[in-house]
């Protein structure tokens, strides 16, 4: 600790805290442009220098480290004289078109010179123009140079952060212009941090473009809805229409980084094709019905048997809601037939919530990443989590550890990786295994058949896992070598769950060493972890409890549905016909159903099978708490009113259990979380009072908001085995599937920004396999399995492992489903000129 003194305040900080961040600390603010907590200072604008005591020369604030003694002026006549003249510096060819320029009314620059600047322009030459108009940079990023301070944000932050690297600085001095080589359209994440990031109206949102003013917005602090990190968010909207979407400044663990669905995907709420009313089938066709029509049908066809109902809740809906939805099941309809995994096995579900420790209770990412070695596995976390891809490349920079990242395909983060693992798809368990007998290798030499039984084994694992013996030393060592591991866990070991028997044994190995472990699971829906911690699992009850009775899962309850078992299937948010893993299984069980009864916002090819349709509401138009994937228990907060007749979910499916019994509820999300509070063990201690604290000394880690161990708990974790892809000549690829970057589900197809900037699917392959194919990137080709066949555009990807092909779940042009059979592994495909 040093102790200084900034305008004769006597002050202790912590050793090389940055003078900026100390005056902060004591209550001073020191304007900057340049500076960003997340990037390497750099110093430029000039606009924090202070004076210390001493010093000939001002000093900038945001690269100089506090020394002990120090005494720090801040707002000398010296130090206000310079920002002065830097700002008129600024302003000497700074475009004025304020009423013009959409950063107006929360431009920095504007507050900057209203509150140190010169009011008075001393220069009269002409202003040097990079362009007459503006020009677009991407679908949703559009420039305007002449409003640049050369600041580098953009530069940096799409750099250190997003990992893109594709803006730079052309010219020099006030020339300089930060833009991309061509000044034309990005091939990039189009995540937009680089508008971000801007203090004025130089990078700015296409979509934005011209609709209103920023004091014309009514805004609401949220948390994304795409996936599980948890991103800390406002969304904003004009007369109904959500016109924008930002990180929350200063708050969340995503810092003031958003991804691309994130910042541009929520505009699919206010789309005009949402449900705004009822449907109820008449004579083969779905009419428009009131509230009381379409609940009295529902009463109608509920059986007084339990176990001939089922129900699927989405892992997008609230805590709240999917609390009240499996209490409705097990507390009024008598059933254990619940599910929230429509894609997952529910005993791989308990397999996986085992072996990553989820009972334990909340993991921060940035715990994890104070470790000396972190793994990425089954997950392709630059696409399917983009912030939490940027939160590791931001700290692995920082500090030295390793990061290895195991994976069939190429990721951006792989630019961050000392280590880089091409294992072959679905077998991440043997992959896992190969490092275990490589681990305890030591543990057996000399001990002759032990020793020659082991070394089979891992040469047979190895070869299994199609990865060669060194990278599984090599991570064996790094292993060895480091006093904490952290493994973070995708939906991968779900999708292919033999390997979660060895990501659990290797961590039980990791711990038993003396190592301190940790396992953060990557999950790629906003809520999953929530639904499974409410007790929405056909096992399991909240906070992971065994339930009572056992109950089918959605693999059951469709083969029930087949068969005639199940007479009354309730869908809540979830789109089962294109997402579960098997087409025809799915749309021929929904195709039989006696009586289903589907809650969603649009209507969706599981909708199109519904007896009754009931309109839901979107994440920005009810209250409630998401649980992410770390454990962090966050709210989100209502912007607006659902359209028309729609209702919140939980004012559904409680108006649903009154039908049955008029004490059901809670009657509202707060009344549901204090009796989640009361009754989950996990939640008990759970408070929503830090969600719009301010982050303090950039510390973005609100360790209040991680949810509590279960307890004692008596989860089990069978073995799997799954149908192994026949391989042959006739189809050499194997076929793996996930969510593109672009989208999340089937819910960013509604979005009509996302959806502009990838309308149709794509195949992604090696570049080395493309060549031996004599194509290139952008061709149209056929991707054919034994049962299916579609047409798409290729893209080529350097670094992928050969002989792997990915398609996206996300494209209604080619459903991935089709390629797919339950219980099977990855499909073997062939991919031809089409």
């Amino acid at each position: 600790m040093v102790t200084v003194k900034i305008n004769g305040k006597e002050i202790t900080v912590e050793d090389n805290t940055l003078i900026l961040d100390a005056a902060r600390h004591a209550g001073y603010e020191i304007p900057t442009f340049c500076y960003q907590a997340d990037l390497v200072g750099i110093g430029s604008c000039r606009m924090c220098l202070v004076e210390i005591e001493g010093q000939r020369k001002l000093q900038p604030s945001c690269v100089t480290p506090v020394l002990h003694g120090m005494a720090i002026n801040t707002e000398t006549p010296t130090v206000m004289s310079a920002r002065a003249s830097m700002l008129e510096f600024l302003l000497a060819n700074h475009a004025l078109d304020c009423p013009v320029c959409d950063k107006g009314g929360e431009c920095e620059l504007q507050d900057m010179v209203y509150k140190y600047g010169p009011h008075k322009g001393r220069h009269a030459e002409p202003k040097f123009k990079f362009q007459e108009k503006d020009y677009a940079l991407s679908p949703v990023i559009i420039k305007n140079s002449n409003r640049c301070v050369q600041c580098l944000k953009c530069v940096r932050v799409c750099r250190e952060v997003v990992g893109a690297n594709v803006l730079g600085a052309l010219g020099r001095g006030d020339h300089q212009e930060e833009t991309s080589f061509f000044r034309h359209f990005l091939d990039c994440d189009q995540d937009g941090n680089c508008i971000e990031v801007c203090p004025v109206g130089c990078f700015m949102r296409l979509p934005y473009r011209y609709k209103t003013r920023p004091w014309d917005l009514k805004g609401a602090d949220t948390i994304c809805q795409w996936c599980a990190t948890g991103c800390r968010m406002v969304i904003e909207e004009r007369d109904g229409v959500l016109i924008r979407s930002k990180a929350q400044f200063g708050v969340g663990l995503n810092s003031e980084t958003l991804c691309a669905r994130g910042r541009f995907g929520n505009d699919s709420m206010t789309r005009a094709e949402r449900l705004k009313t009822p449907l109820v089938r008449r004579f083969g066709k779905l009419e428009p019905a009131s509230w009381q029509e379409a609940l009295a049908v529902i009463k109608d066809n509920v059986p007084s048997d339990g176990e001939r109902i089922g129900g699927i809740a989405s892992p997008r809906l609230t805590n709240e809601e999917l609390y009240l939805f499996q209490k409705l099941f097990r507390n009024v309809f008598g059933s254990a037939n619940i599910d929230s995994s429509a894609r997952w096995d529910p005993d791989a579900v308990e397999a996986f919530i085992k072996a990553a420790s989820m009972d334990a209770g909340g993991v921060s990412v940035f715990d994890c990443m104070e470790s000396e070695t972190v793994i990425v596995i089954g997950s392709q976390v630059s696409d399917e989590n983009p912030v939490t891809d940027y939160i590791i490349r931001r700290i692995s920079a920082g500090r030295r550890m390793n990061l290895v990242i195991a994976s069939p395909r190429a990721m951006k983060l792989d630019s961050s990786a000392n280590l880089k693992i091409r294992h072959t798809a679905g077998k991440a368990g043997a992959l896992l295994e190969s490092v275990i007998l490589s681990f305890n290798s030591a543990r057996v030499a000399g001990t002759g058949g032990l020793e020659d039984m082991a070394s089979g084994r891992l040469a047979s694992v190895t070869s299994e896992a199609g990865v060669d013996g060194e990278a599984v030393e090599s991570l064996a060592r790094k292993l060895k070598s480091s006093g904490s591991v952290a493994i973070m866990a995708g939906t991968d070991f779900l999708r292919f769950p033999e390997g979660i028997a060895k990501l659990g044994l290797l961590k039980d190995l990791l711990k038993s060493s003396g190592k301190k472990v940790s396992v953060l699971p990557l999950l790629d829906r906003a809520n999953q972890r929530g639904a499974w911690e409410m007790g929405v699992h056909p096992s399991l009850g909240p906070a992971y409890a065994r339930a009572k009775q056992k109950g089918l899962g959605t693999d059951e309850m469709l083969e029930a549905v087949s068969k005639g078992a199940l007479d009354f299937l309730y869908i809540a948010g979830s789109d089962v016909a294109s997402m579960y893993p098997d087409e025809g299984v799915a749309t021929a069980a929904l195709g039989r159903a006696r009586f289903l009864v589907v809650q969603d916002t649009f209507m969706t090819d599981t909708a199109k099978f519904a007896h009754v349709v009931l309109p839901g509401a979107a994440f920005g138009e009810k209250e409630g708490t998401f649980t992410n994937q770390e454990g962090r228990a966050q709210a989100i907060r209502r912007l607006m009113h659902p359209p028309g007749k729609a209702k919140p979910d939980l004012d559904i499916i409680r108006a649903i259990g009154e039908r049955f019994d008029p004490s059901f509820g809670p009657k509202n999300f707060v009344l549901a979380l204090d009796e989640i509070r009361s009754g989950n063990r996990m939640y008990s201690n759970v408070s929503l009072a830090f969600n719009n604290k301010k982050n303090s000394d950039n510390r973005l880690d609100s360790k209040e908001a991680l949810v509590q161990g279960a307890g004692a708990s008596d989860l089990e974790a069978k073995e799997f085995a799954q149908k192994p892809s026949a391989e042959s000549a006739e189809y050499p690829f194997r076929l793996i599937t996930g969510n593109h970057l672009f989208h999340s589900g089937k819910g960013t197809m509604r979005s009509e920004t996302l959806s502009g900037l990838l309308k149709a699917a794509v195949v992604e392959i090696s570049e080395e396999d493309a060549a031996s194919l004599g194509l290139k990137n952008g061709d149209r080709v056929r991707v054919k399995s034994k049962d299916y066949a579609a047409v798409v555009t290729l893209r080529t990807a350097r670094g992928s492992k050969n002989a792997h092909a990915f398609l996206a779940e996300n494209f209604e042009d080619c459903p991935v489903n089709r390629f797919l059979r339950r219980g099977e592994g990855p499909p073997m495909v062939s991919i031809t000129r089409a």
